[in-house]
């Protein structure tokens, strides 16, 4: 499998997604520097780990969301030294376990794609103890159609380092497998991750 990092989809210069997100913010009232650092303060949001956190869950008003996730993704680029290429489901095991490496919650996040395999989104989904009932699949559906992709790999981690899928994660699985032939939208793998390793579900014909 080949995934290719690329900016092809944001169809925006740099200087209209930044008015973009000015014009969003002016709305929620906030005019100036001193008021958006002020509102930084009130949501917690003291580095840019928590900003991702907050722009990837359900607080962040859902416009702010996904220009602020473009105006990263151009930010992304902009660093010339990136590897944009990942050739393998080993490549993308060991992103997905550097990208939730240290984490003491399990995370969900769902990797959204085009036809063409370029990522064109990255959502933090779920955060806390994952079941069926939590981690609902229409939250993850929800997304790929708002980035109208093609397929999609979701991955959360076991902070306990045991990679072995629970009841919960192969029934989840089942589901997203279902529900994605429905919509005709690509599932291509469900990855659990921990302690440096990755387990694929689709690696070990689980679905």
């Amino acid at each position: 499998m080949e995934i290719i990092k690329s900016k092809h989809y944001l169809i925006n210069t740099d200087f209209e997604i930044m008015n973009s997100l000015f014009d969003q913010l002016t709305e929620k009232g906030i005019t100036r520097f001193e008021e958006l650092s002020l509102k930084l303060k009130q949501l917690h949001i003291t580095n840019f780990n928590e900003l991702l956190k907050f722009i990837s869950n359900d607080e962040c008003d859902q416009n702010i969301s996904i220009i602020c996730e473009n105006l990263l993704e151009r930010l992304r680029f902009a660093v010339p030294d990136r590897e944009a290429v990942l050739t393998s489901s080993n490549e993308v095991g060991m992103y997905l376990t550097d990208k939730l490496a240290g984490h003491k919650q399990e995370q969900l996040w769902a990797i959204y794609i085009d036809n063409s395999n370029h990522i064109v989104a990255e959502k933090q989904l779920f955060i806390g103890m994952l079941d069926k009932s939590v981690a609902h699949p229409r939250e993850i559906f929800r997304w790929a159609v708002i980035y109208a992709c093609a397929g999609f790999i979701v991955v959360h981690n076991h902070p306990s380092g045991n990679l072995m899928p629970s009841k919960s994660d192969i029934e989840l699985t089942k589901s997203l497998q279902s529900c994605a032939e429905m919509m005709h939208i690509d599932f291509l793998d469900h990855f659990i991750v921990g302690k440096g390793q990755y387990f694929s579900m689709q690696e070990h014909q689980l679905f």
